[in-house]
């Protein structure tokens, strides 16, 4: 039986607002809270994640980024994604130094490091077509839950 990951409608975003990755991420981790999701710490711990190892991906139409965190701040398994308005800057995964504007953000939250990687491969396997991330960036909020609901699992 395959497991869904926990995708909260409160935590999909289109059309977010933010005026850099801080915000975008905060917005997202408050929406995790929320629903009990995580606990104390999982927003400061993504953005230290964030300055040690980036999450900034060039993908084919536009860059997105997937931050995630050590699973003790992880309740429940979850994933968000923000569609944001206008790009944020996030530091390329594969050099550092390099800077990517990124146009969509998928937040996780896990509470096995193995699940990231599955997650991960699902992410990256989504968005290696051409056209899919424009086509999920013109989604309104109910199509684009519908959509990751579809194609994304746990297990």
């Amino acid at each position: 039986m395959t497991k869904k990951i926990m995708i909260s409608e409160n935590a999909v975003f289109t059309e977010l607002e933010a005026s850099n990755k801080e915000e975008a991420l905060k917005k997202m981790s408050e929406a995790f809270s929320e629903n009990g999701f995580v606990n104390e710490g999982y927003y400061e711990s993504i953005l230290d994640r964030e300055e040690k190892a980036p999450t900034g991906i060039e993908a084919y139409d536009y860059g997105i980024a997937i931050p995630h965190t050590d699973p003790k701040f992880v309740n429940k398994d979850s994933l968000g994604i923000a569609v944001l308005k206008e790009p944020v800057i996030f530091n390329n995964m594969v050099n550092a130094k390099e800077t990517i504007e990124v146009k969509v953000i998928f937040l996780l939250g896990l509470s096995e490091s193995t699940k990231h990687l599955n997650i991960l491969r699902q992410i990256m396997e989504l968005i290696k077509e051409q056209g899919v991330l424009k086509k999920m960036v013109a989604m309104d909020q109910n199509e684009l839950y519908y959509y990751l609901q579809k194609h994304l699992k746990s297990e």
